[in-house]
Formats: C-alpha cells, sequence, structure tokens
C-alpha cells in the first residue's frame, strides 16, 4: 500500500465496514438518521460537534453535515441520499471537504436488520480520495466510526427515554 505522501489522487482504499447490535428496535434505530436534530447529537467521533446539519430524508435530499473538532477547525460532508428504504437500508454519498477544498468523497449503506431483541446497524463505506491528505482521515474512520456509534448508543437511549 502507498503511503499518504505518495498516493494518488484516485488511488484505491478498501472499504470500511463496521457492524453494531444496538439493544433498539429497528423503526428507532433509523429514526435516529432522519433528522438534523438527531444527527447533530451523535454524528461525529467523540471529542467532535456537530454545531450544522441539513438532512432531507428522502432520494435526492440533501444531507450536509459540519463536525466541528475541539480545535475548533470545521469540516463539512455535503451530499445527498440516493436511497431511503425505511426502516430497513439507507444509501448517501457525500464529499467531505476542508476550507471548500474536496477532500474525499463517501459512498455510504447502512442497512438495519432485527437481531434478537436489538438492531444490527451495518454501515459500509467505500472511498474516492481527492486529496492525498485526506488519507489519514481515510485511515482513522474505523476508530471514528466506533466513537460515533458509541454516541449513537447514547442518542438511543434518550430517544427511547
Amino acid at each position: 500500500m502507498a503511503d499518504a505522501h505518495h498516493l494518488q489522487p484516485g488511488s484505491h482504499v478498501e472499504p470500511l465496514v463496521i457492524s453494531r447490535i444496538f439493544p433498539a428496535p429497528r423503526q428507532l434505530v433509523f429514526k435516529a438518521w432522519s433528522t438534523a436534530e438527531h444527527m447533530k447529537r451523535w454524528f461525529s467521533p467523540e471529542t467532535y460537534t456537530v454545531p450544522e446539519a441539513q438532512i432531507d430524508f428522502r432520494a435526492g435530499g440533501v444531507c450536509n453535515i459540519c463536525m466541528r473538532s475541539p480545535s475548533g477547525q470545521e469540516y463539512w460532508s455535503r451530499g445527498s441520499y440516493l436511497e431511503v428504504s425505511p426502516p430497513d437500508r439507507l444509501v448517501f454519498k457525500t464529499v467531505v471537504a476542508d476550507g471548500g477544498a474536496p477532500k474525499f468523497t463517501a459512498h455510504t449503506t447502512v442497512t438495519f436488520a432485527e437481531e434478537g431483541s436489538g438492531t444490527r446497524m451495518t454501515v459500509h463505506q467505500a472511498y474516492e480520495i481527492h486529496d492525498a491528505s485526506a488519507r489519514m482521515s481515510v485511515d482513522g474512520a474505523p476508530q471514528g466510526w466506533r466513537t460515533t456509534l458509541d454516541k449513537l448508543e447514547r442518542e438511543l437511549e434518550r430517544m427511547s427515554a
């Protein structure tokens, strides 16, 4: 594998696949993706926040999310929903930018399946690198998603209360 300093835009990057079982009904887990209010509470790694989000939760609708780092740097992902099939499947494509410059495109498919008394949610994310400096972010995605899903678990508890 090429290192980040020699990575060419468009280079192949292995897709991320992460799965977790949540102790919540499938409809509730799916609903946590459906509004800006919900997404602002959980859709970022642990030390980041989401100060702004625009969600039009339908095929063709926008999915724009701003993640703010602890130092105040903002990273926007802007895109659209390709498929919204409640409560089974969600597909969206976003371009992640830093200061307006596109860094990478993420093609994300999320599936929701009943498992026992909970829901298995699986995220499959494929990437197109536009700027070699984005490689560190893409390489950090598994850890970022793990802590993001920790926040989702807390949001599901809040939604259930």
